[in-house]
């Protein structure tokens, strides 16, 4: 019987990352206007990210299947909720966030999708971890800044914030 490898990223274990890759993103002379956050994985690490860069957190939703139970993939993701209309980024300057860096189709989609509709800000990204994989998207030319808080393995990842049970989780 083959074991799954799999990490188990506690709260400690990601704020401390978001904590070290905050000084880099600083040490890089970077300092966003906004934080927007990828829902659902980059909600946590924006708001940890908040504790340390204190900006405005703006939010997109994806989806990444086609129906509404989640077992038909969708050939690229689907807008459940967007910006357009509700803030004025131009001239700005954004941190993207998403707590990993699989295959990259998230990534992707968002970054050319903001970078279309607001040409006049700059987007720059952060990911708290990124597979070392081959990736089936890309990160656009445009992208001023792409910060990784962690190169991990391709193994399967377990949240704290996605456990059930949060007294046994990783046990």
């Amino acid at each position: 019987m083959t074991t799954v490898k799999k990490y188990n990223f506690t709260y400690e274990d990601i704020h401390s990352t978001i904590r070290d890759a905050s000084l880099a993103i600083k040490e890089a002379d970077y300092q966003p206007d906004y934080l927007l956050a990828i829902g659902g994985g980059g909600l946590i690490p924006a708001r940890i990210m908040r504790t340390f860069i204190t900006r405005p957190i703006l939010t997109v939703a994806l989806s990444r299947y086609s129906d509404e139970i989640g077992t038909a993939p969708a050939d690229t993701p689907i807008k459940l909720q967007w910006l357009e209309g509700k803030v004025n980024l131009n001239g700005k300057k954004v941190l993207v966030i998403d707590e990993v860096d699989d295959q990259r189709t998230t990534l992707d989609f968002t970054l050319n999708e903001l970078i279309e509709h607001y040409p006049d800000t700059e987007f720059s990204a952060f990911v708290v971890h990124n597979k070392l994989k081959e990736k089936k998207g890309q990160l656009p030319e445009k992208l001023n800044h792409f910060f990784i808080g962690r190169d991990i393995n391709d193994y399967w990842i377990n949240y704290a914030w996605d456990a059930e049970d949060i007294a046994t989780f990783g046990q």
